[in-house]
């Protein structure tokens, strides 16, 4: 629920529709949360797999996001659509923040000259 209150106090609406009723912008949070999640494991260096977890009649919430590390580095075309997603949407998702000194490693070990 933090990225949906992200998403409201952003100053980029990218998708006012999908935004502006209370259960698609819940459901879309919650995509876009898990979303964010997947891509940030990517980022600091595992293979990820999203799927259903358990059936959607017993649960709407039933992602299930199986990961493994690898440690081989992101490439620089998925730093990019990290980038891209935080640009499209105005937010940083509290895990980006929680893992700040991990992310601007991984980030330094693929761009080595950009300021992070």
């Amino acid at each position: 629920h933090d990225l949906q209150v992200r998403l409201k106090n952003a100053s980029i609406i990218a998708f006012p529709p999908i935004t502006r009723h209370g259960i698609l912008s819940e459901r879309f949070g919650d995509v876009l949360t898990d979303s964010f999640r997947a891509h940030i494991l990517r980022l600091l260096g595992y293979r990820v797999e999203v799927m259903e977890f358990v059936g959607g009649e017993h649960t709407p919430r039933n992602t299930l996001i199986r990961a493994i590390r690898t440690g081989s580095p992101a490439s620089k075309s998925v730093w990019e659509e990290y980038d891209a997603m935080r640009e499209t949407w105005g937010v940083t998702p509290w895990l980006a923040d929680a893992l700040a000194d991990e992310l601007n490693e991984a980030r330094a070990g693929v761009f080595p000259n950009s300021d992070v």
